[in-house]
């Protein structure tokens, strides 16, 4: 069986495809470490900085398999966070104040010329900002009220416990290298 020859639109329509992917990778490149970027900015800015890495990894993570992990922990994280936010009435009501702050200050910002760096990104960046935090916050109650109802510990409480295990699992480490024993995997040679 014989391949016929690649004619000349055939020929461009694959440098087109390859040159389409390129293209597509360097733009979610582009997009993904700028979302990141300003996640890492609203650490110390007001703003949800674990959402936003996790959202920029997520867009990096559409082009590069190492990007896919990360999001994973950026994202739980995030949930991590809301969720012990949730289980606080005052924190829960400071983030929801926060939150429509937010977005308050991001309409002043369209709306008032006169403001500091006014503009509608600005302003809109503020807005979605704030409706990230609120929908954080309001998943993560909705979550704790679902686990109450069920019956079960709330994200919260279950994060209480594998940090109480940790703390206790280093705790018997330490305790046990202090009178000369050494756990099982150490005395084996692991």
């Amino acid at each position: 069986m014989r391949h016929r020859p690649t004619t000349r639109a055939e020929g461009d329509d694959i440098v087109l495809n390859r040159s389409g992917r390129l293209i597509r990778r360097i733009v979610l490149t582009v997009v993904g470490l700028a979302v990141l970027g300003l996640g890492v900015a609203m650490l110390a800015l007001p703003g949800p900085g674990f959402l936003i890495i996790a959202l920029g990894f997520f867009i990096l993570s559409l082009e590069y398999e190492w990007a896919r992990h990360r999001f994973e922990q950026a994202r739980q994280k995030a949930a991590d966070l809301a969720d012990q936010a949730a289980a606080n009435a005052l924190s829960s009501a400071f983030t929801i104040v926060f939150g429509l702050g937010m977005i308050a200050a991001g309409v002043a910002w369209i709306a008032v010329d006169t403001l500091p760096a006014s503009s509608p990104w600005s302003g809109g960046s503020l807005i979605f900002s704030g409706l990230v935090v609120l929908a954080t916050m309001i998943v993560s109650l909705w979550q704790a009220r679902q686990a109450r109802e069920a019956g079960l510990p709330t994200p919260a409480e279950l994060l209480d416990q594998r940090e109480r295990e940790r703390e206790q699992a280093e705790h018997e480490t330490r305790h046990g290298h202090e009178h000369g024993h050494e756990p099982a995997g150490e005395r084996a040679g692991y």
